[in-house]
């Protein structure tokens, strides 16, 4: 690394710390005063403030701290995360604990407990957040972290959290402005066509929800629009520094910025379902191999295209598509699996239909289930071979990862006998 970008990412590192110290002045001081007083909404205000502070002076801090080290010439330790189970109990306690402090509480409880807990939940939601993304790295590193550093580790994560989640927003909202007409102008050439396929399937209601204009554009932007835009946004931390880096590490590092960006992604959807922070955790626990394991895969392109490999554009071409066709399945696929069994958008929701002798909910947990052991394995693969690279790789055509049809008929039986009604009973035992 150039003393030129050292010099940069301290900049930028104190830049973004400086906001903090005022985000920090307001959870200490009026999210307490508020807390003091017993009001409700100290927990929402805590927990902007906090989380605004984390991304500010938490992620400007690290950067700056590590910069200035860096600049110094001084070395950093490799990168040994806690085993998966140790992160797993972490994000068991952390939750227990949330769910504990946070509202509704009982009516027994006393107000100041009420104002202890709106200052002690913002830092215990963040925390279990971060915890399921570094599971699933800690899982693909399978203990052996190659080259990569604690210091590149945690700018990449802090860049997730921060470059990524702004340049992500930026896409988000210029792809629609760009292709809105095109998606309305299609939708009322198939509309017609696709409501009569859907009044066969299903029903009139749900054949209304489907193909109503604002259900496709919500998921256009959901399957299609987010994935292609948060893939690409991910891994643009980690460019300066990838022509030095093996592959192995390029790919780690990679999934360390999926880390931050799926760590703040978890704390926002929490906090928009405030009242079911732990079930929004708990289900998106279950994807957290996701966003570290596109980012990585998406970086592993980025750094054979620099490295001047041979056709690195079409094999980046070829690593973009699958992570960004395995984060639209997990977008979609639990959207479109509730709509197809009953679920009314644009009204009440009707009794639950069954898919095939099987609820809409268990069906969608199953789904989630296989996508994220799907992507955890995958991920261990792609972690834990400095070569491997899907067969892509014209340098070595004989490291290449090849599924028999038996394993896959193993692994779709699996899903069917076991998987499945897993999921149903597991969802079942939860809601009572």
């Amino acid at each position: 690394m150039s003393e030129r970008l050292k010099q940069i990412i301290i900049i930028g590192g104190a830049l973004l710390a400086l906001p903090g110290l005022a985000l920090a002045f307001s959870y200490f001081c009026v999210a307490a005063i508020l807390a003091i007083e017993g009001g409700r909404e100290a927990f929402s205000v805590g927990l902007v403030a906090f989380t605004l502070m984390t991304i500010t002076l938490g992620a400007g801090g690290i950067t700056f701290w590590h910069g200035t080290r860096a600049l110094a010439s001084r070395t950093s330790r490799l990168l040994h995360l806690p085993p998966i189970w140790a992160l797993a109990a972490g994000f068991a306690l952390f939750v227990t604990l949330g769910l504990i402090i946070a509202p509704p509480l009982p009516s027994a409880i006393s107000r100041g407990w009420e104002g202890l807990g709106a200052l002690l939940f913002p830092p215990v939601l963040v925390v279990s957040a971060s915890l399921p993304p570094l599971m699933a790295v800690s899982w693909f590193t399978a203990q052996n972290p190659a080259d990569l550093t604690w210091r590149r580790a945690l700018v990449a994560m802090a860049g997730g959290a921060t470059v990524a989640v702004v340049v992500a927003i930026g896409l988000e909202i210029l792809f629609p402005a760009v292709i809105l007409a095109l998606v309305f102008n299609l939708a009322g050439i198939v509309s017609d066509s696709v409501e009569t396929l859907f009044e066969a399937l299903a029903g009139a209601d749900i054949a209304a929800a489907v193909t109503n204009r604002g259900f496709i554009y919500v998921f256009v932007q959901v399957v299609i629009i987010a994935p292609l835009a948060e893939e690409l946004a991910k891994p643009l931390v980690t460019l300066p520094v990838l022509k030095q880096l093996s592959r192995r590490t390029a790919f780690l590092m990679g999934a360390m910025a999926g880390v931050g960006f799926a760590a703040l992604e978890n704390v926002i959807y929490a906090g928009f379902g405030f009242y079911f922070w732990a079930g929004v955790l708990l289900v998106r626990a279950l994807g957290g191999a996701i966003h570290p394991l596109g980012s990585g895969l998406v970086t592993l392109g980025w750094w054979e295209v620099l490295q001047g490999k041979h056709n690195a554009w079409r094999r980046w071409l070829i690593r973009f598509g699958l992570a960004a066709g395995m984060h639209a399945l997990w977008n979609g696929g639990s959207l479109l699996v509730i709509t197809l069994a009953g679920a009314q958008f644009f009204g009440e929701l009707p009794p639950e239909l069954d898919v095939l002798g099987l609820s809409a909910a268990g069906t969608t947990l199953a789904l989630l289930i296989v996508l994220g052991l799907a992507a955890l394995w995958l991920g261990r693969i792609m972690g834990r071979s400095n070569e491997f690279s899907l067969g892509l790789d014209d340098q070595h055509p004989d490291v290449t990862y090849q599924v028999s049809d038996r394993a896959v008929a193993i692994w779709a039986l699996a899903c069917l006998v076991i998987i499945v009604p897993a999921g149903i009973t597991g969802l079942r035992l939860l809601i009572g």
